[in-house]
């Protein structure tokens, strides 16, 4: 019976942090598209948004509208996730939705588990890594990957916004 109560809890993260992704991408999808003048011309500049303390307080506003984009949801462990470009390629710039599921972020965000080696957030990679390619995450913001390991030993989890 513990066994599969603990299937249940990591399987039910798993499906809360595909959620997450999901309803940021959307609100990131209707955000860039009122603003898109502005987003098209970022460079190749690695540009973020999120809801840390940032040196720049425009990256901070900006996290505040696009949550609006979510009709005031609770967005739970909104410090673990936050939207960023990939560097350019052809002079086209790529937004992803990012997770920390247990990474050391360089960045604003927090990861969701403290330690890689917890058994639950293996758990939880795990589930992330079965659904990976049906509901279109990736291990790594440049391109899909087939191996599941790269799921399950990365620290952070990728959504395309597109």
């Amino acid at each position: 019976m513990m066994l599969s109560s603990s299937e249940a809890v990591s399987s039910a993260k798993a499906t809360a942090i595909i959620s997450d992704l999901r309803n940021l991408k959307t609100a990131a999808l209707a955000y860039f598209a009122d603003n898109f003048d502005e987003y098209m011309t970022k460079g190749g500049a690695r540009y973020e948004i999120s809801s840390g303390k940032d040196s720049s307080n425009k990256d901070k506003n900006e996290w505040d509208i696009i949550m609006t984009y979510l009709n005031g949801k609770d967005f739970p462990n909104k410090n673990c996730y936050k939207i960023i470009t990939s560097n350019v390629v052809n002079n086209d710039v790529a937004f992803y939705v990012e997770c920390s599921i247990s990474g050391k972020s360089g960045g604003s965000a927090t990861p969701l588990y403290d330690n890689a080696n917890n058994s639950e957030c293996k758990a939880v990679k795990k589930k992330l890594a079965g659904r990976a390619k049906s509901v279109g995450l990736l291990a790594d913001r440049y391109a899909p990957s087939q191996n599941k390991s790269a799921y399950t030993n990365g620290d952070y989890i990728f959504m395309l916004v597109q």
